[in-house]
């Protein structure tokens, strides 16, 4: 079986890989743009088939899906920052809605077939009051910043092309997945990474955080990627599924794992650059669907991942200074 995965050198697209190089009968092929930051993938070379080209660029889309007709397809490309949203409203609209349309089309008319997994976001749910949690699917979509309006046009899409075309679109919204590889925009991240470099004396002992308020619901992104392979075999297509742990965490839990597990004592302070214009104070998802329809259940609890973090901003962080590691 073909896969490609769009955004292969993002978080969820690496381990994805990974994931699939498990199994057995699978070529593993990933399209990425000949910018990206490829530390990610390094490891993945010599094993799995890369394609260049941009999403928001229909020419290259086409022929790879042209010349590849992947059995599956994984779309996961995107400007996926809500806070770079808010500066950068073009870009994320040319990245998440432009190029969906893009590979849509390249589906429609050169590999019909193929299964596509659409990946949504919680942040099409927007704001959300303590007593409208847990999540179902069928709750309204209030998106509060352009990124969400984004992945709400974006899963739009992908339905009407399951209804007009016959292409078998599965949709999931994701809540937050974390895990190493990540970038050290999302809050965990930099939690994380600042705790490394006071560790590494390379920063003071003070950790400077945003909100600490909100409550989010974490996925370790290995779980992520098990559900979905399990999307695509067993779900259906046409639906849209949370993908979600079911449990809402405090940032300001995720901030005293990190000062628990962190090797020194450090200082927290609050940086006004670090607030968004809008937040959601609460985001926690109801998975009883895709648990139903897939058998998929989380299995990492959230201070092992917050631990896996740790541990790579550890090795990234020395090695880029040629540190001989532990």
């Amino acid at each position: 079986m073909r896969v490609l995965i769009t955004g292969v050198t993002g978080l969820v697209g690496s381990h994805l890989a990974d994931y699939l190089l498990t199994m057995e009968d699978i070529e593993v092929h990933g399209f990425k743009r000949w910018r990206s930051d490829d530390r990610s993938i390094a490891h993945l070379y010599s094993c799995v088939k890369f394609h260049e080209g941009d999403i928001e660029d229909t020419a290259s889309v086409g022929q790879t899906i042209r010349d590849l007709q992947p059995q599956r397809i994984y779309h996961l490309a995107a400007q996926s920052y809500p806070s770079e949203s808010w500066d950068a409203p073009i870009a994320t609209v040319n990245a998440n809605i432009i190029g969906t349309v893009n590979l849509l089309e390249a589906v429609r008319h050169f590999s019909p077939a193929s299964q596509v997994h659409v990946a949504g976001s919680s942040a099409e749910y927007g704001f959300i009051s303590p007593d409208e949690v847990p999540i179902s699917e069928d709750h309204p979509l209030r998106p509060l910043s352009p990124y969400g309006v984004t992945k709400v046009a974006q899963e739009l899409f992908g339905l009407q092309y399951e209804k007009n075309y016959g292409i078998p679109v599965y949709v999931t919204r994701s809540f937050n997945h974390v895990g190493p590889r990540q970038g050290d925009r999302c809050s965990i991240q930099t939690f994380c990474k600042q705790m490394v470099e006071a560790e590494l004396g390379r920063r003071d002992p003070v950790i400077h955080v945003g909100n600490l308020e909100p409550q989010r619901d974490f996925t370790d992104v290995r779980d992520a990627v098990r559900a979905f392979w399990l999307l695509l075999e067993k779900g259906r297509s046409g639906e849209v599924y949370n993908l979600c742990s079911g449990r809402a965490v405090a940032i300001q839990e995720i901030l005293d794992t990190v000062l628990q597990l962190g090797r020194i004592q450090v200082h927290v302070e609050i940086d006004p650059l670090r607030l968004r214009p809008a937040d959601e104070p609460i985001l926690m998802g109801d998975n009883t669907k895709l648990r139903h329809d897939t058998g998929w259940a989380p299995e990492i609890p959230l201070k092992q991942t917050v631990q896996s973090i740790l541990d790579y901003w550890r090795q990234r962080l020395r090695a880029e200074t040629g540190e001989v590691l532990d």
